[in-house]
């Protein structure tokens, strides 16, 4: 007889994701282009997973949704260009994973491993797991802590049940990943996904800043934590929880929403959302709407840490990346950000509370502030490159009235013999130095006087008025010329 499913557990990992340009090229951040490079056809270790309605599980998750929100979920085709959606190769019903916490040993199998990459530039791994063997609160509570592996929180890493799991190994056969994370030197990458997620990932991502053009380079953007869905079908953890709601609260979470029903009890916080119900009791485990709100959240950050980066470009590179980077947050809220995802009264409250544990409204608010700050900054400086220019063809023209003026008076033709070879005759050099170099050079003294003073600009005054002076001496003494 098969063994009956326990509980499920399921870890979402974002990311921030860009294709490396050469530094030459300038500003880098243009992922809502980059994600039809054909890399994304050929990552190692990944198959591409078009969205297909085989089964009632698939066509009841897919309506669930409303259709505007499908679209950010599930890849329909071949070459979209807002996401693509992959399954970890070698993930079969004999792939399981292998946690030592504490003096514990947790073996569970792997259902499946999963990677979005969306055109905000953000990615997520998932990995689901499901266990058939252990049911007491503490062994699932230690299994969750597999959330807390991104990178360590603080060194050294200690081997009980607080520092979640000291020794991590995936078996997809015949690869076998394996971390033993107290032996993990971390200093080399503080701050750095752990190097058993990036193998995970596969060797197409990279954190090396110095990469090369066939990598992804990718960071963390939460922080040390993935976000864990759990799902808990036992009827004496059911009893327990519902004579005694703390027990599941030992983190002392205080940013917390909790729903209590006649079978089941969720628990939803901002890395942890489970839901604890009867064994016979057919629970949602809303791990595709943590996806949405996770995309969402993870976009915003990486827009955060975007507008940090432009904040500090030189000016003729700032315009550009401001008008690039207005353009994928339009398309962000147009296309990933939604007041109302579903029908589902149950699904709406468990969305609005999570939405309010990530702040997301507060976020977009804050970044429209950003945005329309930078935006008028990026205004200011066109403006001032615009009023460079009609100065520019204001002096220019200054500059050419008073030769314009000589030249129509004594006729088009008073330099037509000698001007082919000017500089071999004397009187045509005197003549354009009196009517069209002096001419110029006072305007443009007159010019530069009007600009706000720096060392440079009265270097340049200086050497203005030195040229002008000899200018000045060889027409007094010379003669005009013609």
């Amino acid at each position: 007889m098969d063994k009956q499913k326990i509980s499920e557990h399921i870890f979402l990992l974002p990311f921030a994701w860009t294709i490396p340009i050469p530094p030459k090229n300038g500003y880098n951040f243009k992922p809502h282009k980059q994600i039809s490079d054909r890399i994304f056809s050929h990552l190692k270790g990944w198959s591409e997973q078009i969205f297909e309605i085989n089964d009632t599980s698939a066509y009841n998750e897919f309506v669930y949704f409303y259709k505007p929100v499908r679209n950010i979920l599930y890849q329909q085709y071949k070459k979209d260009d807002v996401l693509k959606v992959y399954k970890k190769d070698f993930v079969d019903e004999n792939a399981y994973c292998e946690l030592k916490i504490d003096k514990s040993t947790f073996r569970l199998t792997v259902s499946h491993v999963g990677l979005r990459i969306i055109k905000s530039g953000i990615g997520i791994l998932s990995i689901y797991l499901e266990n058939f063997n252990y049911s007491t609160f503490d062994e699932i509570q230690k299994i969750n802590s597999l959330a807390e592996c991104v990178y360590p929180l603080e060194l050294p890493i200690s081997r009980t049940s607080k520092d979640g799991p000291h020794s991590i190994l995936f078996d997809f056969n015949p690869i076998i990943i394996r971390e033993l994370r107290d032996e993990v030197n971390y200093k080399l990458s503080a701050g750095k996904i752990s190097p058993f997620f990036m193998e995970l990932l596969g060797k197409s991502f990279t954190q090396e800043t110095e990469t090369k053009r066939h990598q992804i380079y990718i960071e963390p953007l939460i922080g040390s934590k993935m976000v864990s869905l759990c799902l808990y079908s036992d009827d004496n953890g059911f009893e327990q929880i519902k004579k005694n709601p703390l027990l599941w609260h030992e983190d002392k979470v205080r940013d917390r929403f909790t729903l209590f029903e006649e079978d089941k009890y969720y628990s939803l916080s901002v890395f942890n959302v489970v839901c604890i119900s009867k064994q016979s009791v057919v629970s949602k485990i809303y791990d595709q709407m943590m996806n949405l709100l996770l995309i969402q959240k993870a976009s915003l950050l990486n827009f955060s840490n975007q507008i940090a980066t432009i904040s500090m470009l030189p000016k003729e590179e700032l315009v550009p990346a401001i008008q690039g980077l207005y353009e994928i947050y339009i398309q962000f809220i147009n296309q990933m950000y939604f007041n109302d995802i579903t029908e589902d009264t149950k699904g709406m409250w468990v969305y609005e509370k999570l939405g309010a544990l990530f702040h997301i409204k507060e976020e977009i608010q804050q970044l429209d502030f950003e945005m329309k700050e930078v935006h008028e900054y990026a205004e200011l400086i066109t403006r001032e490159q615009s009023k460079i220019k009609v100065e520019l063809l204001t002096f220019t023209g200054a500059a050419l009235v008073i030769p314009t003026f000589v030249t129509g008076f004594f006729g088009m033709n008073v330099l037509q013999d000698h001007l082919p070879n000017w500089w071999k005759h004397t009187d045509v050099k005197l003549w354009l130095n009196t009517y069209l170099f002096f001419p110029i050079l006072c305007v443009a003294y007159l010019y530069t006087w009007q600009q706000r003073k720096s060392i440079s600009l009265r270097i340049v005054q200086f050497c203005f008025v030195v040229v002008g002076l000899l200018s000045m001496y060889a027409i007094i003494f010379k003669g005009c010329g013609l």
